[in-house]
């Protein structure tokens, strides 16, 4: 755990403002956060997601991300990862130039393709196991009820049936009434970074193949979004995220090796959060990207039925 101290409360210091100042060359650069820039230097750009960007510092050693909503996930980000003993990475939490900032140490690696998935697994497998041992509570189904509410008016003109049918079935038969584990509910694959092959054979020949909290050479970052959730709708998340960057074949067989057993129950309980997933992130795509959406619905449907007719409908 790390000793960095998160406030409950989001607070101010100074306010937005844009100078020039000048580089060693002798040009005029553009400054957009003096305070930040003055504590770490002149900060690089490396990433921007819809809530947050990301810069590195001059010595590549930590990286900046700032938060554009307001709305203090830079300090709950920082205590779910904390919750999720990843406080290690932590360097600190601020406010600064009218942004909420939290900064970490870099990883010395890339998001996520195709090519580097198998790679991937087995740490991927260390991470997600030591995350659910952590329960609380019980999982919230009366959101799901409401988010499949929501979903069914959305995607009405749509034939999803047997899609809304494998979440509906197991929910009023009570069978998503479970413990819940803490999550992190945004395993796609670009919140999970690899470490480059140099890097990670430079390790193995160092003999340090396990890097920070045993994790090795994958770091899944971006936890504002974790919460107390059912585990399995966490690895729904994963393989609808990251895993289906596979061929349908070898991304379930990826993703059943994440189950913590083959039990029908859990198999049942699975192939209802792999439907509710496809069923929100085709929602998400009518919303927020329309003209994406034809193409997307085709192909999560064929990867969500190609998942659902091999995995049953009926506990035994």
């Amino acid at each position: 755990m790390c000793a960095v101290h998160v406030p409950p409360g989001p607070g101010r210091c100074g306010e937005a403002g844009v100078t020039l100042r000048p580089t060693t060359s002798g040009t005029a650069r553009l400054q957009r956060f003096p305070e930040l820039e003055a504590r770490y230097g002149p900060l690089t750009p490396m990433d921007s997601g819809m809530q947050s960007r990301v810069y590195t510092t001059p010595d590549g050693a930590a990286v900046v991300k700032v938060y554009r909503n307001h709305m203090g996930q830079h300090r709950t980000e920082a205590r779910n990862m904390i919750q999720a003993s990843m406080g290690d990475w932590l360097l600190g939490v601020t406010e600064a130039d009218g942004v909420e900032v939290l900064v970490m140490r870099r990883f010395a690696g890339h998001p996520l393709r195709a090519a580097d998935v198998p790679r991937a697994l087995p740490g991927l497998r260390r991470i997600v196991a030591e995350l659910h041992t952590q329960q609380g509570g019980r999982v919230n189904v009366g959101r799901v009820r409401e988010r499949l509410l929501r979903f069914r008016r959305a995607l009405a003109p749509y034939p999803l049936e047997d899609v809304f049918e494998a979440v509906e079935g197991p929910l009023e038969r009570g069978l998503l009434d479970q413990p819940a584990a803490f999550c992190h509910l945004d395993m796609w694959h670009d919140n999970i970074l690899i470490a480059d092959e140099l890097n990670a054979a430079a390790k193995v020949a160092d003999g340090n193949g396990m890097g920070v909290e045993g994790e090795g050479d994958v770091l899944l970052i971006d936890w504002t979004r974790a919460d107390w959730d059912d585990p399995l709708r966490d690895l729904a998340l994963l393989k609808t995220g990251t895993l289906d960057l596979l061929s349908a074949a070898r991304s379930l067989e990826a993703a059943l090796s994440f189950l913590p057993d083959r039990a029908p129950a859990t198999l049942v309980r699975y192939r209802a959060y792999l439907a509710l997933t496809t069923l929100h992130d085709l929602y998400w795509f009518l919303m927020n990207e329309p003209y994406e959406f034809d193409s997307q619905k085709e192909f999560k449907l064929a990867r969500v039925r190609h998942a659902l007719v091999r995995l049953p409908e009926h506990r035994s």
